[in-house]
């Protein structure tokens, strides 16, 4: 039987991103282990299952018509290792070199393991870019992207997580496409240009 995230947060179907952020950071907050003891720690597990579909748009648009983040099929096991996600202050991490106003991020970490979301220009998908990173340790990493790669591909960067008695675990860093919702005019020039040519 499908769980029902929207009652695990305690919010409405029509609960807005602000409103699923503030639901979800304060359950969070009730039942980390941490501090609500081990015997909460399947209810946390379950607040943060449910934070991660109804939080991705696309997750939650599969969800809503039938029920489960990956259609008809059901979850499958894809959510195993996100069950473990508690919320992650994202302001120890931004964009290097000037370009932070490109960023937008949504920070979960699982343990040692810390998974993040860059939002990238088109341009610099289609052409490719790198990207320089600042890490909650303070620590600058590049992100190279190859040239056409597409929304929601995943980069790995290995050693570059949080630190725990077992060692230090990975960063897996999620590229996001930003299409533009306004064009200047010498940008559609430009675009219609590529258009006729083929692309």
């Amino acid at each position: 039987m499908n769980k029902d995230y929207y009652k695990i947060l305690g919010v409405s179907k029509t609960a807005s991103a602000d409103e699923l952020k503030r639901a979800y950071r304060k359950l969070a907050h009730q039942y980390h282990p941490d501090k609500a003891g081990k015997q909460h720690e399947d209810k946390f597990k379950e607040i943060n299952e449910a934070y991660q579909v109804l939080s991705d748009p696309q997750k939650r648009a599969r969800y809503d018509q039938y029920g489960s983040a990956e259609g008809p099929s059901g979850f499958g096991g894809q959510y195993g290792g996100s069950q473990g996600f508690e919320g992650f202050d994202f302001n120890g991490f931004g964009f290097g070199g000037g370009i932070g106003d490109i960023f937008e991020s949504v920070f979960s970490q699982a343990f040692s393991q810390v998974q993040a979301e860059v939002a990238i220009p088109l341009t610099s998908a289609l052409l490719g870019d790198k990207i320089q990173l600042q890490t909650s340790n303070r620590e600058t990493i590049t992100l190279d992207i190859p040239a056409g790669t597409q929304d929601g591909t995943n980069f790995r960067f290995r050693g570059k997580g949080n630190q725990t008695k077992r060692g230090r675990g990975d960063l897996i860093i999620t590229v996001r496409v930003q299409f533009p919702h306004r064009l200047t005019r010498e940008q559609k020039e430009l675009l219609e240009e590529l258009k006729r040519t083929g692309l």
